[in-house]
This record gives C-alpha cells, sequence and structure tokens, in this order.
C-alpha cells in the first residue's frame, strides 16, 4: 500500500514537472505567452540571454509599453504565426520588439502591428516573414541585416522598411506609407523583388552610393519611384509606373538599364544617371 501511494505521489509531481519544463522551454526553446508574461514582470517581456524563443500565443502591451525588449545578441524569436499588438499611440520608443543597437538578432514568422517601430534590430540582424503593418514605422535593421518576405505597409511616421547600410531587402510589400517605402540609408544595399507602391514620397531609395536596385515593382509614389541620392548604384529590371517621377539620381555615375517606365512628369528627371541600354519609356526604347 504503501509503495503504490509512493508511486501515485511520484508519478503527479513528474506529470507537474513536465507541465512545467513545457510552459517553459522545447528542446531549449524558450516559450513566451500573455500568461507567462503576465505572471512574471509584466510587459515588456525583456530577453537578457541568447538563445530561442517562441510565442505559443498572441501578445498584447498595454499603453506605453512595448512588446519585447530585447538585451542580448544572437537571439532567436519565431512568433510561430501569432500577434503582437501594441497600444496604440505609435510612439518611437513604444516598439513590437525592440533590438536596437543589439546586434544578431532573429524575428521571423508573425505580425505586428500598432506600435512606434513593428520591428527594431542591430546589425546582422534578420526579419523575414513578418507582417509589420500599420506601425509609426514598419521595420528597422541595422547594417548588414536581411529582410526577407516580409510586409511593412501603412505606416503613419515614415518608412516601410529602413535600413542603416549594406542590407539585403528582397520580396518584401512596402505600401501606403507618408514616406519613403524602403529606404537605404548608407552605402551598399542589394533592394530586390519588393513591392513599392502609393508611398507619400519615394517608392525606393538609397540615401548612399553602390546600391544595387533590380527587379522591383514601383508604381504610383507620390515622388520619385526609385532614387539613388549618391553615386554608382545600378538600378536595373524594374517595373516604374505612375510615379511622379520615374528614376532620379546623384551623378552620371548611376547607370540604368532594362527598366520599364511610364509615369507623370518625366520617366528619368535629369541628372539621373547614364542610360546602359534596353529601358523602354512609354512604348519606346530609351
Amino acid at each position: 500500500m504503501k509503495r503504490e501511494k509512493f508511486a501515485a505521489v511520484f508519478f503527479a509531481a513528474a506529470i507537474v514537472l513536465a507541465f512545467a519544463a513545457s510552459a517553459g522551454a522545447v528542446d531549449g526553446t524558450i516559450e513566451i505567452n500573455q500568461a507567462k508574461v503576465m505572471a512574471g514582470s509584466g510587459f515588456p517581456f525583456i530577453i537578457s540571454n541568447p538563445g530561442s524563443y517562441r510565442l505559443t500565443g498572441n501578445l498584447t502591451a498595454p499603453a506605453s509599453t512595448s512588446g519585447i525588449n530585447v538585451t542580448a545578441p544572437h537571439v532567436t524569436i519565431d512568433l510561430n504565426g501569432f500577434l503582437i499588438t501594441g497600444p496604440g499611440t505609435l510612439s518611437g520608443v513604444v516598439n513590437g520588439i525592440s533590438a536596437q543597437g543589439i546586434g544578431d538578432v532573429t524575428v521571423e514568422n508573425g505580425t505586428l502591428t500598432g506600435f512606434g517601430v513593428g520591428v527594431d534590430v542591430g546589425s546582422f540582424g534578420i526579419v523575414r516573414n513578418v507582417h509589420a503593418d500599420a506601425n509609426g514605422v514598419g521595420i528597422e535593421v541595422g547594417n548588414n541585416s536581411v529582410v526577407e518576405g516580409c510586409t511593412a505597409n501603412n505606416s503613419t511616421s515614415i518608412f516601410g522598411i529602413f535600413c542603416s547600410a549594406a542590407c539585403a531587402i528582397s520580396g518584401n510589400t512596402a505600401n501606403g506609407n507618408p514616406g519613403q517605402g524602403i529606404d537605404c540609408s548608407g552605402n551598399g544595399c542589394l533592394i530586390s523583388g519588393n513591392t513599392a507602391d502609393a508611398n507619400s514620397t519615394h517608392g525606393i531609395e538609397c540615401n548612399g552610393s553602390g546600391c544595387v536596385i533590380s527587379g522591383n515593382t514601383v508604381v504610383a509614389n507620390s515622388d520619385i519611384g526609385i532614387y539613388c541620392a549618391g553615386s554608382g548604384c545600378l538600378i536595373s529590371d524594374n517595373a516604374v509606373f505612375a510615379n511622379n517621377f520615374g528614376i532620379a539620381a546623384g551623378d552620371t555615375s548611376t547607370g540604368y538599364r532594362g527598366n520599364v517606365l511610364k509615369n507623370t512628369s518625366a520617366n528619368v528627371s535629369p541628372g539621373s544617371g547614364t542610360s546602359l541600354g534596353n529601358n523602354l519609356c512609354n512604348g519606346t526604347a530609351c
């Protein structure tokens, strides 16, 4: 009888421990959900150790509070198809996932809305398969980062997607933003295969030099479709339609080729680089 009672107690304890372990980590991945956050120190949920983290439910942050703050490098956050909803104040200091200045952070597979910045990571970051819509700014990344397969639409502050320099930005939509759809602030960005439509200034902008801007669809932006403000960019094989200006560049060291253009004021504004051929302007080679 004592042995049976001992076995029952042991079995019950094992179940409790197993449940506790599953609530905290699975295969080394730390799980995050609303109940766990509120049972701890509340929002923002702080990630202070490198490792893998996964949402197991939606998160809703209260007023004036970020969702998740990352203070350690080498962190991966899998949103796991879930949603992080912000307070809707759209203040720049209230972010969905904030890892500004923190390197080697990956955020993927979910949605963030109602924040000042949806996702903000430092250098060598990766943001992929993320919906960062209806935030002040959709996605901000530091140098040498990757932004892939995301939506960054209907921001209220300025950018859809912003990178410091030397980023690969591909396969995203950045539509309906009050400033630039996609902005590379420095040199050496590869911006390819994106859609940048109906933004209030430029569709795609490289503020530095040596950017490659190719294979994008850039439509109905209020100012310039594609703009290289520096020098030595290559603008190729884009569809640039119904913008005020099609392509503009800082000087003639930028080259453009293979683009299809039909825009309101001009397809290529004065001083907009050098045609390398095979462009089509309003149906005529240019």
